[in-house]
């Protein structure tokens, strides 16, 4: 029996994505830290593993990011799914004190900031948002409630006094499957790389992204990271548009082994097929005249 890891327990987002991201037979296994979903599938406990990996209003999950960094190089990501997010204010039934403080993941907390400022509620952080539930069911403090999704407090007894809280409508969170082996071109596919340029030598991330660039790849994510070795000296998290096996990203790959640096494949894996197309909505002939004026404006002299 196949298992898959993810953060638990049931009912936090992370699950719903394992739900959306298990294949047949397998078993759902929670875990309590992301740190531990990483470990079971690096020691092979587990055949697959579901993290969060980027949500619309604060970027990448830096910590989660740099777990999936720091694991061997045969780990890689093998497919998305993005899952609309809103929350709920889950409160101990009976508790009519005033709302004095949230407990919620970090990631949670940063997608209800405006929620916070205007009640100005104090903030803790858990290991996820089942688990704030579980804590403020445990802590019985009255004026304390749990920002966590509409699954994630009814198995703790607790009732959910508001519902739909976010900063923006559009707020969405990415998570990524971790296995060993990534799938077969689909068609409509994303492919991540990690870039490690020579730190003494002017220009040389720039040589390397034109490794993508003059083949015509488009790079929709560039994220850089502190190599925790060196003060001032990063790697770089990219990603493009296509499969390794396309023959563009395929040419790119080995434009950057040809070279003199360090690079990490970290996978190629089919699009989520709700995620927007980039640049929807965009105004792609806009009035760059005015723009510019505009910008002027904002300069003495012009």
């Amino acid at each position: 029996m196949a298992d898959l890891a993810f953060l638990g327990p049931e009912g936090t987002f992370t699950h719903r994505a394992a739900l959306d991201l298990a294949r047949d037979g397998e078993t759902l296994v929670p875990l309590d830290h992301a740190e531990d979903v990483i470990a079971a599938i690096v020691s092979g406990r587990a055949d697959g593993a579901i993290i969060a990996f980027e949500n619309s209003l604060d970027g990448p999950v830096a910590a989660n990011l740099d777990l999936l960094l720091a694991t061997e190089e045969d780990i890689v990501i093998t497919a998305e799914r993005v899952i609309p997010v809103a929350f709920d204010l889950w409160r101990l039934p009976g508790d009519d004190a005033p709302l004095t403080g949230v407990v919620s993941h970090p990631v949670g907390l940063g997608q209800c900031k405006r929620f916070i400022a205007e009640h100005r509620l104090a903030t803790r952080a858990a290991s996820s948002n089942a688990v704030a539930c579980r804590e403020v069911a445990a802590a019985a403090e009255p004026g304390w409630a749990a920002l966590a999704g509409p699954d994630a407090g009814a198995q703790f007894g607790l009732v959910a006094t508001e519902h739909g809280i976010r900063d923006d409508e559009r707020a969405a969170t990415r998570f990524v499957r971790l296995g060993r082996r990534c799938p077969g071109p689909s068609g409509r596919d994303r492919s991540a790389f990690v870039l490690h340029p020579e730190q003494d030598r002017a220009g040389s991330l720039v040589t390397l992204l034109q490794e993508f660039s003059s083949r015509g790849v488009n790079m929709t994510a560039i994220k850089s990271r502190p190599t925790k070795e060196l003060l001032g000296e990063y790697v770089f998290f990219v990603e493009t548009q296509g499969h390794l096996q396309d023959p563009r990203v395929r040419d790119a790959a080995l434009g950057l082994l040809r070279g003199s640096v360090d690079v990490r494949y970290l996978g190629s894996y089919p699009e989520d097929p709700t995620r927007p197309t980039p640049g929807a909505g965009r105004d792609e002939h806009g009035d760059e005249h005015r723009r510019l004026r505009a910008m002027l404006d904002r300069t003495e002299g012009a």
